[in-house]
């Protein structure tokens, strides 16, 4: 039979491995505290971290970061899945200018990003975009607020398989689109719309491109806004990937083009939605637009208020 040792040298060696391993370990629940929090704690409820970075780094794949109070913590990149939540305890916000991003989404391909309640702000000078994602497979945002970027709002640059659902969220006063959709040579991507705001951005309020992408994009909007924008409220573009945008219940106003469809491999359709008051000062003056091909249809249903068309033409079948 063999023996194991018990020597106080043998000992000594397991109660200092015992001891050290928890140090290097990582929470699955992590917190922050623009009041009490210092990014050398451990995160934990007790030791809240300052940013949003750090408590990231400390936190395991497949956990949660939880905001404590009001403040702002900083620019993010994330590498792997993890959600995000305020849940009502005021702004948690993140302040970007000089060219940087709020959150840069680098994950992997099997990663999913959940965040609610979070505030992408840009203060003005240098270039800015709000939210990028690059790699990961599925976006959740709720309840957030992009605004005041020079460039995108939101950036939904996937390079493979992806998902991307937004609801109840603010996409405002960009300097280019409020979201922009422009997968890399991949896909198919699916994403889906509820209940958000496209608001005073300088180029689309949501564009859907597919001219860089070899897969299928499609893109459901519904019960959303779009007004007050330098080009269309809702756009589809592509000459290379198949690339759908249906948009039901909801509305398109002052801006150049109510529903624009660019490129023979982008469809727009419309149901229950309005077109109000599009400005021909703009360069625009349509209720919707069909250019190189692009396909705009109509379930018969909508309604269209002050503009240079007010018939939409049934989207022929591919």
């Amino acid at each position: 039979m063999t023996r194991m040792s018990s020597s106080p040298l043998f000992l000594a060696v397991i109660g200092f491995c015992l001891q050290a391993a928890p140090a290097n370990a990582q929470l699955s629940r992590t917190f922050v505290s623009a009041g009490i929090g210092n990014d050398a704690n451990d995160c934990s409820r007790a030791a809240p971290c300052r940013t949003f970075q750090a408590a990231h780094n400390k936190t395991n794949a497949e956990g949660e970061i939880t905001v404590l109070d009001t403040g702002g913590y900083g620019g993010l990149v994330i590498t792997k899945s993890i959600s995000i939540v305020n849940d009502g305890v005021g702004e948690a916000s993140i302040l970007v200018s000089g060219g940087g991003t709020g959150i840069d989404i680098q994950a992997g391909p099997a990663s999913y990003i959940n965040l609610r309640g979070i505030t992408i702000q840009g203060i003005g000078f240098g270039g800015s975009t709000g939210l990028l994602f690059e790699t990961g497979f599925a976006l959740t945002m709720t309840n957030c607020v992009i605004r005041n970027h020079t460039g995108n709002g939101l950036q939904f640059s996937p390079r493979g398989d992806s998902r991307l659902a937004v609801s109840n969220t603010l996409l405002a006063d960009n300097g280019a689109h409020g979201v922009q959709i422009l997968p890399g040579n991949g896909g198919p991507v699916r994403a889906v719309f509820h209940r958000i705001a496209t608001i005073n951005n300088s180029v689309n309020g949501l564009l859907v491109d597919g001219d860089v992408s070899s897969g299928t994009i499609r893109v459901l909007v519904t019960d959303s806004v779009s007004a007050n924008n330098g080009l269309a409220g809702f756009s589809a573009g592509s000459f290379q990937a198949d690339t759908f945008l249906v948009v039901v219940g909801s509305q398109s106003a002052n801006n150049a083009v109510g529903f624009a469809a660019d490129g023979a491999q982008a469809s727009v359709v419309l149901g229950r939605s309005t077109v109000a008051f599009v400005l021909a000062s703009s360069g625009g003056g349509v209720a919707w637009s069909s250019t190189n091909n692009g396909g705009v249809g109509s379930f018969g249903d909508n309604h269209i208020f002050g503009s240079g068309n007010a018939n939409l033409f049934p989207l022929a079948k591919k």
